[in-house]
């Protein structure tokens, strides 16, 4: 019995090293295709050995299009999904002591628009760890706010990860029903907001 605890034990130990362990390449191969249904995990793997290689990183997804992988790091990913679409992912030290992924998925029409998500390093799904700023938020205060934020009626945020550290840059991106007349008064008065991740979640 003592003999078994010891080996329950010891494989424990190495999963959880093994996990602790793990990098971008290793997540986004080994990631479920419930997450990532778009390429196969061959597909994956594929773009990861073009990367190391030199080689431009692209491959057939299961909608018979194309995605590249535009840059890989230990920490950081992107990669473009479609035409119209691209994915970041990032990992996060918690102050738990643990490692987090946090992953932003944007498609782009005539605008952009992001969704965040957070998960464990064995693709768990987290809580919300990012909270949407209001609208007013991207606009310098000035006498014409309340004209700006009369036009500016659609809420519509790219979220942009550093790869070189953990920061986030959103930007309120304009509706494609703007006149150039709205839009350009619009864009004048928009300002990014940066946020920081402070171990727990991002803030500005």
């Amino acid at each position: 019995m003592r003999k078994f605890i010891y080996i329950f034990t010891l494989l424990l130990v190495a999963a959880t090293a093994e996990l602790a362990a793990q990098n971008m390449r290793t997540l986004f191969v080994g990631m479920p295709d419930t997450i990532f249904p778009l390429l196969t995990a061959t597909n994956r793997a594929d773009c990861v050995d073009f990367v190391d290689a030199g080689m431009r990183a692209r491959v057939s997804n299961r909608l018979d299009g194309k995605s590249e992988l535009l840059r890989l790091t230990d920490d950081f990913l992107e990669m473009k999904m479609s035409n119209h679409s691209t994915l970041q992912m990032k990992l996060l030290p918690r102050s738990a002591g643990d490692t987090i992924v946090c992953m932003v998925k944007t498609v782009c029409a005539e605008s952009c628009d992001s969704r965040i998500l957070f998960y464990t390093k064995d693709w768990k799904q987290l809580p919300q760890q990012f909270a949407y700023p209001p609208i007013k938020d991207f606009f310098v205060a000035a006498d014409s706010l309340d004209t700006v934020l009369t036009i500016a009626d659609i809420y519509l945020v790219k979220l942009n990860l550093s790869s070189s550290d953990a920061s986030m840059v959103a930007e309120y991106t304009m509706p494609s029903y703007m006149s150039s007349g709205d839009s350009l008064f619009v864009a004048r008065r928009a300002r990014n907001l940066i946020y920081k991740w402070d171990g727990k979640q991002f803030k500005r």
